[in-house]
C-alpha cells in the first residue's frame, strides 16, 4: 500500500471514530427510561417513586428475566414487544411468585398458524420505541379521559388520564380474573389480571407514564392528569409487606425480539445510532477517496506546432512545381495571388483587393510605375520566361513599398 492510499485509510478510520464519539455523546437517552427528562422520558413518575421510599433500578430484559422476583418486586416493561417470547414468560412466572408485573402495552401472542391470506398477517409491526416523537409529545394538547367502567378496586377513585396517545384494547387473561379501568364497552386503557399469588398491569400505550402526559396542560394552567397514579396504586400495593423495589426493563430489542416472532429482519437495526451514522461517513468517505485516486484527464498539453516555413519560400516552392508542371499561367496565378494578400494586409486593403485599388494605393504610397504593375498583375503569361518576368516585376514593387513603409 502506497503512502497515499495508508494516508486515505487512516483519515477514514478517524473520521469514523470521531463520528461514533460525537454521535453517542450527542444521542440523548432512549425513550421510556426513568433517567431521561425529554418528553419521552420516565424520570418524573421515577423521582416519584422513590420520594415515597421506593427503590428504583433499570435493567435489560434478559437480566430480569433471569433474577428471580417475587414479593415487594415491580416490574415495568414499558415496550413488551421487545422483549422474547421466554422473557415474557419469565415475567408472568415472577408476577405468580408474588411479583406486580406493569406491561406498557399488550404483549404479543404466539401464533401457531399463520393465514397467508390474511392482510394483516402482512404487516410488521413497529416497536412502540419507533413511534414516539418527543415534540409530538410535548406539543399535542390533552385529551383527558373519565375512569368510564371500572371494576379495579386499586384505580377506581383516580380522576380523569391522557389518552391521546394510547390505543383501546380488548382485555384478556388466562385466568379469566381480570378487571378493568377507563373502559368503554370491550374496549379499555387499563386491565388487572391476577396471576398466582401476584398482578399483571396492562396498560393501553407505554406513553400513558411518559414525562410530558403526566401533566400536559401544564403550560395552560390546567391541572396534573392521573397518569402517574397507573404506576403508583400498583406500587402502593406491592409496598403492603414492606419497601417495594421497583425495576424498570429497558426499552431495547432482545436478540430474539418477540415483536417479530424471532430475530429482527435488518442486524444493522440494533446498532446503536452512532454506530449506523459512522458506517454511512466511513462510505461516504471511502467513496470520495476513491473518486480522489481514481484515474482522469490532466490538463491540456500544448503540443509544439511543426516549423513554419516563410511566405516567400511557400511561394517559391509552389512556383517551382508549377513550373515543373508546365503550367506557368498557374504559378503566375499563385505568384500575383499572394503578392496581392501581402501587399493588401499592409495597405489596409485585406486580403484580396482588387487590382484598380491596389494600383491607386501603390501610386499614392511609392514610385512604382502604374503601368508596368497593371502589366505584372494582368498580362497573360504562357512561357516561363514570361513568369520569371512577372516574379521579378513583383519582387521590385514588393521591395520598393517595404522600403517605403518600413525605412532602413
Amino acid at each position: 500500500m502506497n503512502r497515499g492510499a495508508l494516508l486515505g485509510v487512516v483519515a477514514v478510520a478517524v473520521g469514523a471514530v470521531v463520528v461514533v464519539v460525537l454521535s453517542l455523546g450527542a444521542a440523548g437517552p432512549p425513550p421510556f427510561d426513568p433517567g431521561s427528562t425529554a418528553p419521552s422520558g420516565y424520570a418524573a413518575v421515577a423521582t416519584i417513586l422513590r420520594d415515597r421510599g421506593a427503590g428504583v433500578d433499570t435493567r435489560t430484559a434478559t437480566s430480569v428475566a433471569r433474577q428471580g422476583f417475587g414479593r415487594g418486586d415491580l416490574i415495568v416493561v414499558p415496550a413488551p414487544e421487545l422483549a422474547s417470547f421466554d422473557e415474557l414468560d419469565a415475567f408472568t412466572a415472577a408476577a405468580r411468585q408474588g411479583a406486580t408485573v406493569v406491561f406498557g402495552s399488550p404483549p404479543p401472542e404466539r401464533e401457531a398458524t399463520i393465514d397467508v391470506g390474511s392482510l394483516d398477517d402482512l404487516v410488521v409491526p413497529v416497536p412502540s420505541t419507533e413511534l414516539v416523537d418527543d415534540d409530538l409529545l410535548a406539543r399535542t394538547p390533552a385529551s383527558p379521559v373519565s375512569p368510564g367502567f371500572c371494576d379495579a378496586g386499586e384505580y377506581r377513585d383516580l380522576g380523569p388520564i391522557d389518552g391521546a396517545f394510547a390505543a383501546p384494547f380488548v382485555a384478556g387473561s388466562d385466568s379469566g380474573a381480570v378487571r378493568v379501568c377507563w373502559a368503554d364497552g370491550a374496549d379499555t386503557l387499563v386491565s388487572v389480571a391476577d396471576a398466582g399469588d401476584g398482578t399483571v398491569v396492562t396498560l393501553a400505550a407505554p406513553t400513558l407514564l411518559t414525562n410530558a402526559r403526566l401533566w400536559p396542560a401544564k403550560e395552560e394552567g390546567g391541572v396534573p392528569l392521573a397518569n402517574a397514579g397507573l404506576l403508583l396504586r400498583p406500587a402502593e400495593l406491592a409496598a403492603a409487606d414492606g419497601p417495594v423495589r421497583v425495576t424498570f426493563v429497558r426499552a431495547e430489542p432482545s436478540p430474539e425480539a418477540s415483536i417479530g416472532g424471532g430475530a429482527p429482519s435488518n442486524p444493522l437495526r440494533l446498532l446503536p445510532v452512532g454506530v449506523q451514522a459512522a458506517l454511512v461517513v466511513a462510505v461516504v468517505a471511502f467513496g470520495f477517496y476513491a473518486w480522489g485516486r481514481s484515474r482522469r484527464l490532466g490538463r491540456v498539453v500544448r503540443e509544439r506546432a511543426p516549423v513554419e516555413i516563410a511566405g516567400s519560400e511557400l511561394v517559391e516552392a509552389v512556383g517551382d512545381l508549377l513550373r515543373r508542371r508546365g503550367s506557368p499561367d498557374r504559378a503566375a496565378a499563385v505568384v500575383r495571388s499572394e503578392f496581392r494578400r501581402r501587399i493588401g494586409s499592409a495597405a489596409g486593403l485585406g486580403v484580396a483587393p482588387s487590382d484598380e485599388a491596389l494600383c491607386a494605393w501603390l501610386e499614392r504610397s511609392s514610385r512604382v510605375d502604374p503601368a508596368h504593375l497593371r502589366a505584372a498583375l494582368t498580362s497573360p503569361v504562357t512561357t516561363a520566361d514570361e513568369l520569371v518576368g512577372v516574379a521579378r516585376s513583383l519582387d521590385a514593387v514588393e521591395q520598393e513599398v517595404t522600403g517605403v513603409r518600413h525605412p532602413a
